[in-house]
């Protein structure tokens, strides 16, 4: 096959994914993501980050890999977390993507074509199977490949704001909460112009409440997309009624923020939000609070998440793709995982290193994260996630403030999506 051939399917899947191609790159070096120059290997990492904090925590695992290889070093590229899928669309089409890509674990299968596999060469980099979490190793797996190393994982979890409810005289809810001690909590809490809940409408943060309300997971198991199921519509329905029937959420708006519902949340405008263990960061940096983590509360499925994590892959069209590895091998290492767990970026992918997530202030973390994993669950994705997820955020803001009805959102998303 020619490269000219490859590129262009590389691009149908891309667009088949929902990832639309521009013409614009992200600026990398160019020759496939890597330069040589004096015997120095520069390799172009393509990554999404959400604020300066996590910037710097890539920038040091970067300086750990030179500090390893000195004639190896990284030029770390990043957008935010919606941009980056567009952005490698737009590289992928001119044959232009980093050599180390970051990879999501329910976009895994979406950017596959991009990717190489690395079974054959995880025991030259030193890399054993055997010290990662199974859940998340096997899901950065398409077609039983292996296409990522795991750095993280995780189910997403309920950040509530602990001063806030001791403040308003509302019980500081258990791992054993329901979700009518959430409602209960959530409609105490919504006063003075501020809400209980911060909400956006991600496919990603209904399915939670789907699988806890309905047991119900919009993905069927051969991953195809069904949002017509009744549990998930009803779950759905439940969901947009926090804004536009019991006021406990403020309505929303198309953002260019990544993460609004978490910045409302971090502003001290809502006192609970559902988001993941890797924005911990974010909000421990940034939150001038007391911020407590719980599983997602019991319906009557009971408490469930799915687990979601990422890694790190090598492109097609990288020419060095041992000395990436190499440094993939480091960017998931003990030590770097073991940092990255310190700072609260990423609850770690190997299993040793779990532990040194829990630092003193976030040992209130530790009972509402292990409960939440205790109970998550496998959740497949489609081979167009990127997306379901995009037209699931674009009809799903005229939903939630009353605009469009639910089967009718879940009914455009689905048409468009197949």
């Amino acid at each position: 096959m020619t490269a000219h051939t490859f590129w262009k399917r590389v691009a149908a899947a891309a667009a088949a994914a929902g990832l639309a191609v521009a013409l614009a790159a992200c600026g990398s070096n160019g020759g496939g993501g890597s330069t040589t120059t004096n015997g120095r290997t520069t390799l172009v990492w393509n990554m999404w980050s959400g604020s300066t904090a996590e910037v710097d925590s890539w920038n040091h695992l970067s300086q750990m890999v030179t500090a390893k290889y000195p004639d190896t070093s990284l030029e770390f590229q990043t957008s935010s977390f919606n941009d980056y899928w567009t952005k490698l669309a737009a590289q992928a089409s001119s044959g232009d993507t980093g050599c180390i890509l970051g990879v999501q674990s329910l976009r895994a299968r979406s950017i596959a074509p991009l990717l190489v596999p690395l079974d054959d060469m995880l025991a030259g980099a030193g890399v054993n199977p055997a010290d990662f979490d199974q859940s998340i190793w096997k899901g950065l797996q398409v077609d039983g490949k292996q296409l990522a190393i795991p750095y993280d994982f995780g189910p997403l979890v309920m950040f509530y704001n602990v001063d806030r409810f001791r403040e308003a005289g509302v019980p500081v809810p258990s791992v054993n909460w329901t979700v009518q001690d959430f409602l209960s909590a959530a409609q105490s809490l919504t006063t003075g112009g501020k809400y209980g809940f911060a909400l956006y409408p991600t496919i990603d943060s209904v399915i939670p409440w789907s699988l806890s309300l309905k047991g119900t997971d919009p993905v069927t198991p051969d991953g195809k997309l069904d949002l017509s199921q009744q549990g998930f519509v009803e779950a759905v329905q439940w969901y947009t009624d926090l804004v536009n029937k019991l006021h406990v959420a403020p309505q929303v708006a198309a953002s260019s923020d990544p993460t609004p519902a978490l910045s409302s949340f971090i502003a001290g405008d809502a006192a609970m939000v559902v988001d993941g263990p890797w924005q911990l960061v974010n909000v421990k940096k940034q939150a001038k609070f007391e911020v407590g983590v719980l599983p997602i509360p019991a319906g009557a499925s009971g408490s469930h998440s799915q687990v979601a994590g990422s890694g790190f892959g090598i492109s097609q069209t990288c020419p060095d793709p041992e000395k990436a590895l190499q440094a993939i091998a480091v960017l998931t290492g003990p030590e770097a995982l073991q940092y990255l767990a310190e700072q609260g970026r990423a609850y770690p992918a190997r299993t040793a290193q779990q532990d040194a997530w829990f630092s003193p202030e976030l040992a209130n973390a530790k009972e509402g994260l292990k409960a939440a994993i205790d109970n998550s669950v496998s959740s497949p994705a489609t081979e167009n996630y990127t997306q379901v997820s995009q037209l699931f955020t674009q009809y799903g803001v005229q939903a939630v403030n009353g605009q469009q009805s639910v089967p009718d959102f879940l009914s455009s998303v689905q048409q468009q999506t197949g």
